[in-house]
């Protein structure tokens, strides 16, 4: 006798038909039957030793989140509540291009300070892993849902190349391919890509093929968060849907969006890129959110000249006087490329969450208002 049968549930079965009344039969973790209403009329309607009464109730398939930053949130809490009470049964992470494998002593450090904002410091994780292989294998000690995991390739440049703004030796770029097929033959399912987070957006195209070329071979896809979502946006697109083509990988666009205020009324001309590509044979999928604000750091606003080298440099930068005013003039005037090449609009940054418990009133605040409270008004 199956383990569970789930009795009278309104089954949507993600097929995109309407929903329709079913027992499912469970074994073994699996769904081993499904006995649709007008099946089970007349006939004996399956057992299993314990069943769940689900009138009233909708069924479905767990959901997959592409798009998840719980890298450090499954360590800290492997039940997992938040995302499995929502019915999430797999999460994608290693997001953005910024994660916490493959790396080194150095790049760790390095990493966990650039996405402090993202994942919280990780003062309460073990980092006992280096490789990607490490990493699944603390994942698979036992948590709440399934796991995959992109290999970053901001995380992989940073490794390799560091954070320096600058096309990588014949050597260097082998080695990136190196430990790009390790990660995928420790069962990464692709790679990610944050263009507009340092060091990921210092790789050039060419650069970024060379890596999908050995995703491709694994049949892995590329999920890259593009060069721009605001100016330059449609431009950001097809370079990604190019450079994939060329490289034979599957393409997935990471919250693929047309938001900002530059690109106002342009979706349709997006989607016409992207059926020109499916019609030619592309493998393109995406993601996206039902809102039209987004989340990132402060630091990921900054011109990318402005954070070579790493977070020393860049404090070392805006503690310049002279150096912090031409920072402030491509955030506010010419429009920075990790402000999507516009310019920032401070009265619509609300800050979240800050690290300093001294800095606790600022948040819910926007940083106009904030700097304003300082007696700082910005122009």
């Amino acid at each position: 006798m199956e383990e569970l049968v789930i009795r009278d549930a309104d089954v949507v079965d993600g097929s995109g038909d309407d929903a329709y009344r079913a027992d499912v039969v469970v074994d073994g973790g699996r769904i081993v039957g499904i006995v649709k209403e007008a099946a089970a009329a007349g006939c004996q309607r399956p057992k299993a030793r314990r069943e769940l009464d689900a009138e009233g109730l909708v069924l479905s398939p767990g959901f997959i989140d592409m798009h998840a930053h719980s890298d450090l949130a499954l360590l800290r809490d492997p039940d997992h509540s938040a995302k499995a009470a929502q019915g999430v049964t797999l999460e994608v992470l290693g997001q953005d291009g910024l994660s916490y494998a493959p790396v080194d002593d150095r790049t760790l450090g390095e990493v966990r300070r650039a996405i402090v904002g993202w994942n919280g410091s990780g003062d309460d994780v073990d980092f006992d892993w280096r490789s990607v292989g490490e990493y699944l294998d603390r994942l698979d000690g036992g948590i709440a849902v399934n796991a995959a995991y992109l290999i970053p390739q901001g995380t992989v440049r940073a490794l390799v190349v560091g954070w320096e703004d600058r096309e990588p030796t014949p050597r260097e770029l082998d080695r990136m391919r190196q430990v790009v097929a390790e990660g995928m033959e420790q069962g990464a399912v692709g790679m990610s890509s944050g263009l507009t987070y340092t060091p990921g957006m210092y790789a050039r195209r060419a650069e970024l093929t060379e890596l999908c070329r050995v995703v491709a071979e694994y049949g892995g896809y590329y999920c890259p968060h593009h060069r721009s979502y605001g100016a330059g946006a449609l431009q950001a697109y097809e370079e990604v849907v190019a450079l994939t083509r060329e490289a034979g990988c599957a393409l997935h666009l990471a919250h693929a969006t047309m938001n900002f205020g530059v690109n106002k009324g342009r979706a349709p001309e997006l989607l016409a890129l992207l059926d020109e590509a499916l019609d030619a044979g592309a493998d393109i999928s995406l993601d996206t959110y039902p809102y039209t604000p987004g989340c990132t750091t402060l630091v990921a606003l900054l011109p990318s000249w402005a954070s070579e080298g790493g977070p020393e440099e860049t404090l070392r930068r805006l503690a310049d006087e002279e150096t912090a005013e031409r920072i402030r003039h491509h955030l506010e005037v010419t429009g920075s490329d990790g402000c999507h090449g516009v310019p920032v609009e401070w009265e619509t940054i609300e800050i979240s969450g800050v690290g300093d418990p001294a800095l606790g009133a600022h948040v819910g605040r926007t940083v106009l208002e904030s700097a304003r409270a300082r007696g700082e008004p910005l122009v």
